[in-house]
């Protein structure tokens, strides 16, 4: 079983695929509609301002949809070819990768998962203070956790 569905049982790519293809013959019918009309009435010498004029700017509608209808069949198909060159993963691979923190045999994958890191003040040992006057804010120290040792070593 796949992580993903495939793309033939996928229902947004199907909807860019009709969505698209209804866009582009739409626009094609409102185009040719719109010049034959046009062509006709011009012909005929019984043309008027709104079949011309009027015209020509649903004619630009008509085009400006099939244009956007053969983009997103050109979208849909590069997610069709994406899809065929992407790999799908396994899910139960992906899921036998995913172990519970408590068991016992999968100690050494979570062993590395959190290690706290041990720092040290950089400051001089003159302006390290644990307990300050009224003058002195007190210094910031980090807890050391158990077991732990400083990586450095103790500075001069």
């Amino acid at each position: 079983m796949t992580s993903r569905p495939r793309l033939v049982r996928s229902i947004p790519f199907w909807i860019l695929v009709i969505g698209s293809l209804a866009t582009a013959v739409a626009g094609a019918v409102l185009l040719f509609d719109r010049l034959t009309v046009m062509a006709t009435a011009l012909t005929a010498g019984t043309a008027t301002g709104v079949e011309v004029y009027v015209g020509q700017v649903e004619a630009v509608v008509g085009g400006i949809l099939v244009a956007t209808g053969l983009l997103g069949l050109a979208l849909a198909l590069t997610v069709a070819s994406m899809r065929a060159i992407v790999p799908a993963s396994d899910a139960a691979s992906v899921a036998a990768s995913i172990s519970e923190p408590g068991d016992a045999d999968d100690e050494s994958a979570t062993r590395g998962a959190f290690t706290p890191v041990q720092t040290t003040s950089r400051l001089p040992e003159t302006t390290r203070t644990t307990a300050g006057t009224a003058d002195e804010a007190p210094a910031i120290t980090k807890p050391q956790a158990a077991g732990s040792a400083d990586i450095a070593g103790p500075r001069p």
